[in-house]
């Protein structure tokens, strides 16, 4: 197994391109010199073991799908979505945070409150998960590409794909939807 010049400089760029960092915010955020992240980009550096782990880390991604077997073409890097989720109830924010750790996501939901909670990483809703995940990305220890907005149509025109999370009839009194 080698490590993929070619898949590693795509990765990079690509991911930190979606992340809308520049090669010296990530210099800040992984301490690897400027000039030799546009060498791996370039792909006339290759990083050591402790540069890679450091640049999976703030980019996130799998160091991992970056290995062939000798002589083997590289594939593709795991493709990032651009996904629109309709709701940011309980199913709604749950499916939005997770998949915001390896794609961009955008909540899209009419309570402004709501929105302007979960673009300061803040959960509107009571749950552990949700509200950890929020938080460490909120810290910098955890990289969610999530922003929330009102304005449905160009979350949805800007999708890969669409998630619809709509709220259920169900009634207290009755137990029953």
């Amino acid at each position: 197994m080698e490590l993929s010049q070619k898949r590693l400089a795509e990765t990079v760029s690509q991911r930190r391109r979606a992340l809308k960092l520049t090669q010296a915010a990530l210099s800040d955020m992984t301490g690897i010199n400027r000039a030799l992240l546009s060498r791996v980009e370039s792909q006339s550096y290759t990083p050591s073991v402790n540069q890679l782990l450091a640049l999976s880390e703030a980019l996130g991604f799998d160091p991992a799908q970056l290995f062939v077997r000798n002589g083997e073409a590289a594939a593709a890097p795991a493709l990032r979505r651009r996904i629109a989720v309709a709701g940011t109830g309980y199913v709604g924010l749950s499916l939005a945070v997770l998949l915001a750790q390896h794609n961009e996501v955008t909540a899209v939901d009419i309570v402004p409150e709501k929105v302007d909670r979960i673009n300061r990483f803040e959960s509107p809703i009571q749950d552990e998960y949700i509200e950890r995940y929020l938080r460490e990305a909120k810290e910098g220890q955890r990289r969610l590409e999530l922003k929330a907005t009102l304005d449905a149509s160009s979350a949805y025109a800007d999708a890969d794909c669409i998630i619809v999370a709509a709220p259920t009839n169900y009634d207290t009194r009755t137990n029953r939807f």
